[in-house]
């Protein structure tokens, strides 16, 4: 098992941590350490994480947090777009588009080291999933596609 897909630069992990806390701050939400702290932890993997995971991280930093903060802010992250939930783990991920999502986004996630890519959905393929939802009076809100593989660092 290889893990290079897991490092992160340090100028991307402070892209993303100053790019969360502006978006933090433009959604009228406070820039508490505990937003910190998760924000932080999010930027530094590609691996998804579930709440306990973070607050360990939180915690073997030095920090102080407890579960249900860090639930409240995941769910807070993922509303603005700063951050995903990652169903097939059942972890969080960090948004790594620069933007907020006016489209759909796909997860490739590799089986073996657990890192995760975000790429967009081609929009031939939402055009596919509209219109076989249209057959049965389905109208899409939001699409979210997870797919499993090996990446290439692991092949």
């Amino acid at each position: 098992m290889h893990t290079d897909c897991n490092t992160i630069s340090p100028n991307e992990q402070r892209a993303y941590v100053d790019r969360a806390l502006a978006r933090l701050k433009e959604s009228g939400l406070r820039i508490t350490e505990p937003r910190k702290q998760v924000v932080q932890v999010l930027a530094g993997t590609r691996k998804p994480l579930g709440a306990y995971g973070i607050r360990d991280r939180v915690v073997d930093g030095g920090g102080k947090i407890d579960v249900v903060s860090v639930y409240r802010i995941l769910n807070a992250l993922a509303d603005i777009g700063l951050a995903h939930h990652i169903g097939a783990v059942d972890g969080y991920l960090a948004c790594s588009a620069g933007h907020a999502h006016e489209h759909e986004t796909q997860h490739l996630i590799c089986r073996s080291c657990g890192c995760v890519e975000e790429i967009d959905i081609p929009m031939d393929a939402m055009k596919a999933i509209d219109s076989a939802g249209a057959k049965g009076g389905f109208q899409r809100v939001r699409a979210r596609i997870e797919v499993l593989g090996t990446c290439s660092h692991c092949t």
